[in-house]
């Protein structure tokens, strides 16, 4: 019986809160616990058993993660998600779980490709950020580089959604599914994508769908960012909470039945 959800928490990863607090608010009440693990957990003591739905590698930096993991805590997470397990990755956790990254290649100091040493759950490019196409800044810790943008699920329902940093997912054999889709960037590319992997199912996201606008405003004044334009985002965010509630449930509900 899988009766337990793990974020992991450890050197990379950004704060927690916003996701904690959503996945508590889900899962709870369904008897599913929610729960944090480190490298050293999946490494030493296989914390990724039977017992757990959902395995969750949030946003931050992906790199520190395949510093800590490459190799046999990747393999245990495979292992994990083909034995029957859920991953779900936002943001950095995305990007790791891709077949390759590119990651602001026109930005030198920032710019990242990389094909080895990732998870390597979906035969896919994450390329971001998407700076250029949003008219934001290049990749940075504030919301300097964020925006609030708009999301088009599969079933063309709208839906909104912070974004800060998350790549698009592209791939010219498209062997998985596009749940959404960047309806504010050109050409529509994949926001969400997801796939069977083994007995297991892995969901991608480009955006922090577990967010609020609210979270955002108590946070603006700390990061000492442009009010006014930091501001708009999360009004914006704020305005939509009820569209972007329902999107967080949708992403949930493919991982608790």
């Amino acid at each position: 019986m899988r009766h337990q959800v793990l974020v992991y928490r450890d050197y990379g990863v950004g704060d927690l809160k916003n996701l904690e607090r959503g996945l508590r608010a889900y899962f709870e009440p369904k008897n599913i616990k929610v729960d944090f693990t480190d490298a050293a957990s999946i490494l030493k003591e296989d914390i990724l058993g039977d017992d757990v739905l959902l395995f969750i590698m949030p946003g931050g930096a992906a790199t520190p993660f395949l510093q800590k993991l490459k190799v046999q805590g990747n393999d245990k997470i495979r292992k994990y998600i083909a034995n029957g397990g859920h991953y779900l990755g936002i943001c950095a956790g995305a990007y790791y779980a891709c077949s390759k990254v590119e990651f602001e290649t026109d930005v030198e100091p920032l710019a990242i490709v990389r094909e080895h040493e990732l998870l390597d759950l979906v035969d896919v490019s994450a390329v971001g950020t998407l700076y250029k196409e949003l008219k934001i800044r290049p990749y940075m810790k504030n919301e300097g580089s964020a925006a609030t943008i708009k999301l088009k699920w599969a079933d063309n329902e709208i839906h909104f959604a912070h974004y800060h940093g998350g790549p698009k997912f592209v791939s010219p054999k498209q062997d998985y599914e596009i749940l959404a889709r960047y309806e504010d960037v050109e050409h529509e590319p994949a926001a969400i994508i997801a796939k069977d992997f083994g007995l297991g199912r892995v969901v991608l996201s480009g955006v922090h769908f577990e967010d609020r606008g609210e979270d955002l405003k108590k946070a603006l004044h700390a990061l000492r960012v442009d009010l006014k334009e930091a501001s708009k985002i999360a009004d914006l965010l704020s305005q939509n909470e009820a569209s972007r509630k329902i999107l967080f449930n949708k992403i949930m509900s493919s991982f608790s039945k």
